[in-house]
């Protein structure tokens, strides 16, 4: 008795541990999407695709949420959850395609008609799911979420044939849903490189493989989940491996990426454009014309033109934009005015944000760096760094912006002439 006793233990003890691999499996991914979601919903900027992003994360999380619900095992509740698991599954491709689709806006964001024939297949079946299956008993419900069609008759099981039909025009509608966003994102890119090329400066801040990045994520994430849905549950812990790398993968370039070409729009988007900065100044709006958009009771118009004065004379006399971490808060401490003022002048009265001016100040430098013979040799990136910027492609995005092309097409014009 006491060896039985011994062994059952043991077991038990084995079986926790299975039980907490493939709770920590199932985790990994969820939590990874959830931070990636959290960072994106949570900070305020203007910036309409960011919304589009944060909720194709989001809808992403739920789904691998109520899935890892469903492949834990726990079916009692993955059967009331089960109402809009397809649901969810069918609103991360518009969620996809709406952030492409405002991305590649002037505005950056999408009307509200074309939003709601986007995730109107998404509601379809979320009413269906709430009449139909919602009238189901739970061992009905039970029976779809297994699979038990599968390895029974029509006459065999208790799933009506409609609910079956319903069940599979649903994993249809995802494939057609892919099928869908990789056409018109393929069109919308190819009519926007064309643009490009005309015009440099036109989506200057848009990184091409990141895109491509997000795009094969996105993909790869709706592919795998809408198999795994016509198929019965993984049992195998390799199998269980496999997708949650998959999983872990997907969402992590997603939503890396997703950050970055985030980050890179924010700096870039205030830009000017300036056809010629060699007989241009810095491109700041004359305060004295904005006079009468100063509507805030803390600040009056003679401080926001001594505020903007300072700002300008400072960043000309001191140049503290190349370095790279300079801040808002540097900015704030070395001019002893409040966030809240400086803030207001940069963004309600000479209407641009913080990147956008210290940009305009950074490539004004790599433009007159990039006029001196003596740097000639140097790379593009360390002329980049030089100014301030920390990376190669906010350098490139930031400079075709203003000058309307690359800086490595810039220099080459110079030495031409």
């Amino acid at each position: 008795m006491e060896i039985l006793s011994l062994h059952s233990s043991s077991y038990k003890i084995i079986m926790l541990t299975k039980e907490s691999i493939y709770v920590i499996l199932f985790s990994l991914p969820v939590y990874q999407l959830l931070f990636y979601t959290v960072q994106l919903i949570s900070f305020k900027r203007k910036n309409p695709s960011k919304k589009y992003l944060g909720l194709l994360l989001l809808n992403m999380t739920t789904f691998l949420v109520i899935n890892t619900v469903h492949l834990l095992g726990y079916n009692n509740t993955f059967s009331y959850l089960y109402l809009i698991y397809l649901p969810v599954l069918l609103s991360i491709a518009p969620s996809y395609f709406l952030y492409i689709l405002s991305i590649t806006q002037e505005n950056h964001d999408v009307n509200k008609r074309e939003r709601l024939i986007m995730f109107s297949p998404s509601i379809v079946f979320m009413v269906a799911n709430i009449f139909i299956l919602g009238s189901l008993d739970q061992s009905t419900r039970l029976s779809l979420i297994d699979h038990d069609f599968y390895n029974q008759g029509a006459e065999g099981n208790d799933i009506p044939g409609l609910l079956i039909g319903f069940w599979i025009g649903a994993i249809v509608l995802v494939f057609g849903q892919i099928s869908f966003a990789i056409a018109k994102v393929s069109k919308i890119m190819q009519k926007e490189a064309d643009l490009m090329r005309k015009k440099p400066s036109h989506l200057a801040y848009l990184e091409w493989r990141w895109i491509l990045g997000i795009s094969i994520s996105v993909l790869i994430f709706l592919v795998i989940n809408a198999l795994i849905e016509m198929v019965v549950p993984m049992k195998h812990l390799s199998l269980v491996i496999v997708y949650n790398f998959l999983m872990l993968l997907s969402g992590g370039i997603a939503g890396y990426l997703g950050m970055k070409q985030d980050d890179l729009l924010n700096q870039v988007e205030k830009i000017s454009f300036i056809p010629d900065l060699l007989d241009q100044e810095i491109p700041i709006n004359n305060l004295t014309e904005n006079k009468e958009t100063i509507t805030a009771d803390f600040i009056s118009v003679a401080e926001a033109e001594e505020i903007h004065k300072k700002i300008i004379d400072y960043l000309k006399s001191e140049k503290p934009y190349i370095q790279s971490n300079f801040s808002m808060h540097d900015l704030s401490n070395h001019l002893n005015v409040s966030r809240r003022k400086i803030s207001y002048v940069l963004n309600d009265i000479i209407q641009k944000n913080f990147y956008g001016v210290i940009n305009e100040f950074r490539i004004r430098e790599a433009e007159e760096l990039l006029m001196k013979d003596k740097f000639n040799q140097l790379k593009i990136e360390v002329l980049g760094e030089m100014v301030g910027f920390q990376s190669k492609s906010s350098f490139n995005a930031c400079f075709k912006k203003v000058a309307g092309m690359t800086p490595s097409e810039y220099r080459m014009k110079k030495r031409l002439s």
